[in-house]
């Protein structure tokens, strides 16, 4: 899997030697799992964290200035005041992505939870306007329309 993440965060900052190392296995793990087939248990934009396989990841942000910002980091995390369901709501696949917006001229990079039975895009996270002047961290879920 191609690697998108900074491996920089604000919320890193004054770790020691053993956190460091922590984020390190879980940022591995994570990479590890493209193309695997995972159960998905949702997303939470507003804490930037979702669950796979009952492991709850966090994605960080990387603000290199007060007005841009990158994909940063992906730790595991515990400390969170997300809910997610209590079963699995789709089998997924983790992908990297790579496009350009035409409207803007910008390349939009990041990683994909891609439904496995039908190819919808569940979450999104990772650096748009990657190129440009003011790049900026996105991290957007994506739920299916009910039928």
């Amino acid at each position: 899997m191609q690697d998108l993440f900074t491996g920089n965060s604000s919320e890193f900052q004054g770790w020691d030697s053993n956190d460091e190392a922590h984020q390190l296995i879980a940022h591995r793990h994570f990479c590890n799992l493209e193309n695997a087939i995972l159960d998905y248990y949702g997303a939470d934009g507003g804490d930037n964290t979702f669950k796979i396989d009952d492991v709850v990841f966090k994605v960080l942000e990387d603000p290199s200035d007060g007005y841009r910002s990158m994909l940063g980091a992906i730790e595991y995390t515990g400390e969170h005041s997300s809910i997610f369901f209590s079963t699995p709501i789709a089998r997924v696949k983790i992908v990297t992505y790579e496009n350009i917006d035409d409207d803007f001229n910008s390349k939009n990079r990041g990683y994909r939870l891609i439904d496995a039975s039908d190819g919808h895009v569940w979450l999104e996270f990772g650096t748009h306007n990657y190129d440009d002047y003011y790049p900026y961290f996105i991290f957007r879920h994506f739920p299916k329309e009910a039928l």
